[in-house]
């Protein structure tokens, strides 16, 4: 095949994608990629599934440091063992593992008592991976993160029909939906120390009474029209991102901050620790109804973290440093 034909029948498979519909039927289990009911055949109509529940990710920490420390023969057992325990362990909660890549393990409960499910399960991650994996590897200061989100996932099947054993690699499942982005965001940041440094930005703020046409929106008349800033100053704390673009550059007034004239701005230093198991709102209050009796709800074991070091999460964040206590 010459590279035109590939480009061309691609060309066909994308506006194929384009005009056609997904259509998705409700489930409360997890659905497989051997699941005859999901359809991916070009020309036709694609049929999916939705399935409200919870999703976990789990996540080796500092796994490229690990490979660069170790031999590959202790990394290779790691990730052997890594695998093969989360599968033990989602199993025995109900759970299916959808994902492996690498370091990374995603996780898919039931709806039936998912909020239990998904917390009991990160919880015996959490201990086969401090307790059991550590101990034998001591040397290796194995540490793993875990996220957990619920909510409504959409999923469709993906890739194309082989023939022989490519055909199993060749087709997978697309589990998409913000739960399946907010636990692997939480995941990226348990147990892990996040720089939380801010720039806090001393300026003198426009005084928009000054400017006609910002001032005649408002409905403000000008006082000094020669006036530009207040008379007071106030600060403002940015992260650098922000700050990076609140500043500008002009060859007649030199640096120029967005908010006003800028005084000075100094860095404050700060750092957020989070605990190794992480979970949204949604999460823990429906954890804390199915189980007001557990140990770590009557003992409050469960925190509320800050959510600024969690990429594009803007709700409340719960995590805890929970394992069982086996007798």
């Amino acid at each position: 095949m010459a590279i035109k034909d590939l480009l061309d029948e691609i060309e066909k498979d994308v506006k194929d994608m384009k005009s056609l519909n997904f259509e998705y039927s409700s489930t409360n289990s997890v659905p497989s990629r051997h699941d005859n009911s999901f359809t991916f055949e070009s020309g036709k109509d694609k049929t999916g599934k939705t399935l409200e529940s919870c999703v976990l990710y789990v996540d080796i920490r500092n796994s490229v440091d690990l490979n660069k420390k170790h031999h590959t023969q202790t990394m290779g057992r790691i990730y052997s063992i890594f695998s093969k325990s989360m599968l033990k362990v989602a199993k025995y909660h109900s759970g299916a593992v959808r994902n492996i890549i690498g370091d990374r393990v995603m996780i898919v409960f039931p709806s039936k008592d998912c909020f239990t499910n998904a917390v009991d399960c990160a919880i015996s991650i959490y201990h086969v991976s401090e307790y059991l994996i550590n101990k034998v590897f001591s040397d290796v200061d194995f540490k793993c993160g875990i996220g957990i989100d619920y909510g409504e996932l959409n999923i469709v099947k993906v890739g194309i029909r082989r023939v022989g054993t490519e055909n199993f690699d060749n087709k997978n499942l697309v589990w998409a939906g913000y739960p399946a982005n907010v636990a692997s965001r939480l995941t990226d940041v348990a147990n892990k120390e996040i720089d939380n440094t801010k720039i806090k930005v001393t300026y003198y703020p426009y005084d928009f009474s000054s400017f006609g046409g910002i001032g005649s929106i408002l409905g403000i008349k000008p006082k000094t029209p020669s006036k530009i800033y207040q008379d007071y100053t106030t600060t403002k704390l940015h992260n650098h991102e922000d700050f990076s673009k609140a500043l500008s550059f002009n060859e007649t007034l030199g640096v120029c901050y967005s908010g006003g004239k800028l005084v000075k701005f100094e860095k404050i230093e700060n750092k957020i620790k989070y605990p190794p198991i992480l979970m949204s709102e949604e999460v823990f209050k429906g954890f804390k109804a199915a189980n007001p009796n557990r140990n770590s709800i009557k003992n409050n074991y469960w925190e509320e973290v800050s959510n600024e070091g969690v990429k594009n999460i803007t709700s409340k964040v719960f995590g805890g440093t929970i394992n069982w206590v086996i007798k």
